[in-house]
């Protein structure tokens, strides 16, 4: 049996992508808050929005799926499945600890890290199942979790924390802290599980293909199926705002679909807009809804499967070397924990400071600070993180402190 590949370029990749989604989402789409209508910033933030608002953050919740079993192939390989949920518990708990101390920096970006370490906990004594089990979590999870987490919020009394979860609000109460975390936070672990499960499923098949050479022909049936899911989940969504009356919306018959879009389109705070079934039926961005979940998930799968199938499969059949670009590119996509940190890093002594000054609402964002400029400033930063990774034959260094403790502890 042929040996599984140590990484897919094409992987790598793909996390580049998400963490340059995240990364315009947090610096493009704010700008145009403040820009002038028909402006190039309001446009910027438009194409921005549509392109990765509540699609970067699931694309890189699977990709931490697909991570869960690259990092522990080898111990389940040898039997040591103890040792392999150790492993992932400890990840998620080191996620949650550098979580929560990003969210001590002043910044207006909700910091997913935390959220991410809670549903990889969840998820690690689930790496060694059936596949067929995984799926079947995942799938419920998917159809009952959004109507859960919207009836969770709507009988609260009080409101949870939200967006970045501190030190400080697990002082003021644990309880409601923990509860955000799994639940009413912007990033619930509650459907986060769901996108690393699916990761995990991805990632096997990857693996699975490879030993049965048969790479290539796994790529595109990945590529083809995200695809088709995303489209018809779409479909799906576009239909019911069209007759949301009839499935229980709280607007008149004969309400103008685009007006019911424009409410229904903008991003949620991590739950659907209500528990009925016309708000399960929309793919609101970042609400966990079932049809939000299927899109993003596809979307994700068919990132995935393409770049394999491009940068992994094609590179290879064309014998080309990996070349200085796509080296740089994939060294940066291998650190994505070391450049999201330092992201959230420079856009708060950047970006939070000049959301101080009042005058920013009519002269506009420091060029530095957002927008497209700042976008490419930081975007440039990441891309030579990673041509000194590449240079150096190394890994990022959150990435490899991770792993050193990971090995430490597992061992010990």
């Amino acid at each position: 049996m042929a040996r599984a590949r140590a990484r897919y370029i094409g992987v790598d990749i793909a996390r580049f992508l998400a963490i340059a989604g995240m990364m315009a989402a947090h610096l493009i789409t704010i700008a145009a808050y403040v820009a002038e209508p028909g402006s190039f910033d309001e446009a910027a933030g438009a194409v921005a929005d549509t392109l990765t608002e509540g699609i970067a953050a699931p694309l890189f919740a699977v990709l931490g799926g697909v991570s869960v079993v690259f990092a522990t192939r080898r111990p389940l390989r040898e039997g040591r499945t103890g040792a392999a949920i150790g492993a992932t518990v400890i990840r998620g708990a080191l996620l949650i600890l550098i979580g929560l101390l990003l969210g001590l920096i002043e910044t207006p970006v909700a910091i997913v890290l935390a959220y991410y370490g809670v549903a990889m906990i969840l998820i690690a004594p689930l790496v060694a199942v059936r596949g067929w089990v995984l799926g079947t979590i995942a799938g419920a999870l998917g159809v009952f979790g959004g109507p859960l987490n919207a009836l969770a919020r709507a009988g609260l009394e009080g409101t949870d924390p939200s967006g970045s979860l501190t030190f400080e609000d697990f002082g003021i109460d644990w309880f409601a802290s923990l509860r955000a975390l799994l639940l009413t936070g912007e990033y619930p672990a509650l459907t986060w599980c769901v996108y690393l499960l699916f990761g995990v499923l991805i990632g096997r098949a990857l693996i699975a293909a490879t030993a049965r050479d048969a790479l290539g022909r796994t790529a595109a049936v990945l590529a083809a199926l995200g695809a088709a899911v995303a489209v018809a989940a779409q479909f799906v969504s576009t239909a019911v705002i069209a007759n949301v009356s009839a499935f229980g919306g709280p607007w008149p018959s004969g309400t103008d679909p685009a007006e019911v879009a424009e409410i229904v389109a903008h991003s949620s705070d991590g739950a659907p807009l209500a528990p009925e079934l016309w708000a399960q039926l929309i793919a609101t961005p970042h609400s966990g809804s079932p049809l939000d979940i299927l899109r993003t998930a596809g979307i994700a799968l068919a990132v995935i499967g393409l770049l394999v199938l491009l940068c992994d499969v094609g590179r290879a059949a064309a014998g080309r070397p990996l070349g200085p670009v796509l080296g740089t590119v994939r060294a940066a996509g291998a650190a994505p924990l070391t450049i999201y940190s330092l992201h959230i890093v420079a856009t708060g002594v950047l970006l939070e400071p000049a959301l101080q000054d009042p005058s920013i609402w009519e002269s506009g964002f420091p060029w530095w600070a957002a927008g497209i400029s700042a976008y490419a400033l930081q975007l440039g930063g990441a891309l030579l993180i990673g041509a000194l990774l590449a240079r150096l034959g190394t890994r990022g260094p959150l990435e490899a402190a991770v792993s050193w403790i990971v090995r430490l502890v597992v061992r010990g």
